[in-house]
């Protein structure tokens, strides 16, 4: 059960200096491309996207995890074209043991092997047509994935901070540097672990109203063709509603 109220403190100086991390991003939106499915650096894939200009690709939890760790565009792979020495920057308000970047997967094959399945390895990821063909859902690949700590998805930061008590549910509370977390409208309805439901997330801007988040089409050509920025600011309460929030401990993260 989600609380009603957060339990940490909001800190200013700390979320000031977080949303100072975020605006980097945003900045240097036209070198970035949503991949979506967290088909990014984190999971073990290219850093940049070659067809689309060599842009870098990001989704919604790369982006937050790098800025709650701290590292601006100029810090990022997306800058540097390596994730060698990727660590979180040496602030108060990191969140170090979330965004921990010590065992990145080398490549998405090192997924595949780390859920035992190296057999649905393909130039693609994991190779859902064969999945499918051998009886094995994508919500079961999901799970896999997401326990294995292979990917660091929506669903796995959702579940560290709920279980820090860190979560929220009035957004009457909400103030800048907060998380929103968003859940499908298809996949996961049925299923009682509540965190596991989440696919989206953002993180609340000074305008309240405001997040600055990670997003785009499942085609990449389209935002291209559309000029959707991969790193953009949008309401909060939009297409759809907010599932839930997260103050994480700014100023006195947890060790």
């Amino acid at each position: 059960m989600i609380p009603n109220s957060p339990k940490n403190e909001y800190d200013p100086a700390s979320v000031r200096q977080l949303l100072t991390v975020a605006d980097t991003y945003l900045f240097h939106a036209d070198r970035l491309i949503y991949s979506y499915g967290s088909k990014t650096f984190l999971s073990g894939y290219a850093i940049y996207d070659e067809a689309h200009g060599w842009r870098g690709n990001i989704d919604c939890s790369t982006f937050l995890l790098l800025v709650l760790a701290g590292i601006p565009y100029e810090a990022s792979p997306y800058a540097t074209g390596t994730v060698d020495g990727l660590k979180p920057a040496p602030v108060s308000w990191a969140q170090r043991d979330l965004a921990d970047f010590s065992a990145l997967p080398k490549t998405y094959v090192d997924i595949a092997e780390r859920i035992g399945r190296p057999y649905l390895a393909c130039p693609k990821g994991l190779d859902l047509e064969k999945a499918a063909a051998l009886g094995i859902s994508v919500e079961t690949l999901d799970e896999e994935i997401r326990r294995s700590g292979a990917a660091r998805r929506s669903p796995t930061i959702a579940r560290y901070y709920a279980q820090r008590g860190a979560c929220y549910s009035d957004p009457a509370f909400l103030r800048p540097g907060d998380i929103v977390f968003y859940r499908s409208a298809r996949f996961f309805r049925d299923r009682g672990d509540t965190e596991a439901q989440i696919v989206h997330v953002g993180i609340v801007t000074e305008d309240t109203t405001s997040m600055v988040n990670s997003s785009g089409y499942l085609s990449k050509d389209r935002a291209e063709a559309e000029g959707l920025p991969a790193v953009a600011v949008a309401p909060i309460f939009g297409r759809r509603e907010p599932y839930f929030f997260a103050r994480p401990a700014y100023g006195h993260p947890e060790k």
